[in-house]
C-alpha cells in the first residue's frame, strides 16, 4: 500500500490522531491524510471510559461516529484493523500487517498502555485493563455477568475514578495501592485522606500503604494476599497503576526517546519528518496525560504541518477528578518543584495550594465547594511551557 510523497500519515485513531486531523483541516483542506489504527477507529470519548456506569453508556451507545463515517468528514483515507511493526525512516515508509505504507510526514499519535504489575502466581491475562473502547467492551461484557466485587490496583486518577463508577453500579470495591493516600502524587495528605473517607462512605474498602503480594485463582474468583498477610477475596481483578508512553515504534525509527517520545516545541522528532503527540509525547513540560495539554499540541502541530511557524506554549491546566464520591480539581506542580502544601478549610471542602520556597504559587487542589475557586487559582499559576 503506496500513499502520495506530500502525505501526512497518523498512527493512532483516539483523541490525539482525530483532533490534530480536524484541526488540520482548518489549516491545510486538501493535503492528503492517511489514518492507520489498530483497531476499528471509532469516535468515542476517552475520558467516558472511567464513569460510563454512571452515564448509563453501554460500549454501544459511546460511539458517537464510525470510523468510515468520520474519515468521509475529515477527507483522510482510513486503513483499519492495522498495526505498524516498525518504521524505515531513511525510506519514510511504514512496515504494517497490511503492507507498506509511505509517508511524507508522520505523526505517531499511539498513546500510552496500562501498566500492569503481576503478583507471585498469577498469570498476567488474569489481570483486566481498560485504555480504549475494546477494552471496555470486554471489560463491560465481563460486568455484565454478575460480578459482585472488584480488586482493583492503584489509587491514582483512573484508578478513584473506576472505583466510583464501579459503586454506582453497585459492585463492591477493594482498591490497594502502596502509596499512603489516593492521588498521593496530585494532592495533599488531606486532600487524600479525605477522598479516602468519602469512598469509603460509598462502599469502597480502601487499602493504601498496601500491595498485592500474591494472586491465585478460587473457583471462579480471585483470591489476593496483600503483603499484611491480609485476604482479599474478588470476581474481578483490574490494573489502574498508570500509563506507559508507547515508544517502541519510535525506537524502531530510531528517534530520541525518554520517558515518552522526545519532541520540540514544534512536536517534532529528533527526524525532522516525524512528529509525535498525546499520551507518548515528552515535550518540555514532560509527558502530560490529559485532555486539555493533547488539545493545545493538536492545534500546534495542526498548523506546523500547513507550514506554519508557530511554538507550543501551555497555560496551567487544571485536570477535573471525575468522582462524584468528592469532586475534586487539581493543579499538581511540576514533579521537580521544591515547596510545601498549604491547606484551608473544613469538612470535605478543601483548598490546598502548593507554594515553592519563595511563597510563590506553584500548584493547587480543590476539594467539594472549594472547586469553585479554579478559575481564580488558574490564573496564579506559572505557564506548563512558556
Amino acid at each position: 500500500m503506496s500513499v502520495q510523497a506530500n502525505a501526512i500519515v497518523v498512527v493512532g485513531s483516539g483523541l490525539s490522531g482525530y483532533t490534530l486531523i480536524r484541526q488540520l483541516r482548518a489549516y491545510d483542506p486538501g493535503r492528503p491524510v492517511t489514518l492507520v489504527t489498530a483497531d476499528g477507529g471509532e469516535v468515542y470519548s476517552k475520558p467516558l471510559l472511567s464513569n460510563a456506569l454512571a452515564q448509563h453508556q453501554t460500549p454501544d451507545s459511546m460511539i458517537q461516529k464510525s470510523a468510515q463515517a468520520k474519515a468521509a468528514e475529515l477527507g483522510v483515507q482510513l486503513v483499519t484493523h492495522c498495526r505498524v511493526l516498525d518504521i524505515d525512516a531513511d525510506a519514510r515508509v511504514l512496515h504494517t500487517t497490511r503492507g507498506d505504507i509511505g509517508y511524507g510526514d508522520l505523526v505517531l499519535a499511539t498513546g500510552g498502555r496500562q501498566r500492569v504489575i503481576v503478583p507471585d502466581a498469577a498469570d498476567a491475562r488474569w489481570i483486566d485493563t481498560v485504555n480504549n473502547l475494546d477494552d471496555y467492551r470486554r471489560w463491560y461484557a465481563k460486568l455484565e455477568s454478575g460480578v459482585q466485587r472488584v480488586l482493583l490496583i492503584g489509587a491514582g486518577l483512573i484508578g478513584c475514578e473506576f472505583a466510583d463508577d464501579l459503586m454506582h453500579r453497585g459492585i463492591g470495591v477493594t482498591m490497594v495501592d502502596p502509596a499512603p493516600w489516593p492521588l498521593s502524587r496530585l494532592v495533599p495528605e488531606a486532600l487524600g485522606a479525605t477522598l479516602a473517607n468519602a469512598l469509603s462512605e460509598n462502599g469502597a474498602d480502601v487499602r493504601t500503604g498496601r500491595h498485592v503480594k500474591r494472586l491465585e485463582r478460587e473457583g471462579d474468583g480471585f483470591r489476593a494476599t496483600l503483603d499484611d498477610g491480609s485476604p482479599v477475596a474478588a470476581d474481578l481483578v483490574m490494573s489502574a497503576v498508570g500509563l506507559v508512553p508507547e515508544t517502541e515504534l519510535a525506537r524502531s525509527a530510531g528517534v530520541q526517546v525518554a520517558q515518552g517520545v522526545l519532541v520540540d516545541e514544534r512536536l517534532a522528532t529528533s527526524d525532522p519528518h516525524i512528529y509525535a503527540m498525546g499520551d507518548c509525547a515528552q515535550t518540555g513540560a514532560g509527558v502530560l496525560p490529559y485532555i486539555l495539554p493533547l488539545m493545545a499540541q493538536a492545534k500546534v502541530l495542526a498548523q506546523v504541518l500547513a507550514g506554519q511557524d508557530v511554538r507550543l506554549t501551555m497555560k496551567a491546566m487544571p485536570v477535573v477528578v471525575k468522582t462524584s464520591s468528592l469532586p475534586l480539581v487539581v493543579c499538581p506542580p511540576r514533579v521537580d518543584a521544591a515547596g510545601q502544601w498549604q491547606v484551608e478549610g473544613s469538612g470535605r471542602h478543601l483548598k490546598a495550594v502548593f507554594r515553592g520556597t519563595a511563597g510563590d504559587p506553584l500548584g493547587f487542589a480543590l476539594a467539594g465547594n472549594a472547586s469553585a475557586e479554579r478559575g481564580e487559582l488558574s490564573r496564579t499559576m506559572p505557564p506548563l511551557l512558556a
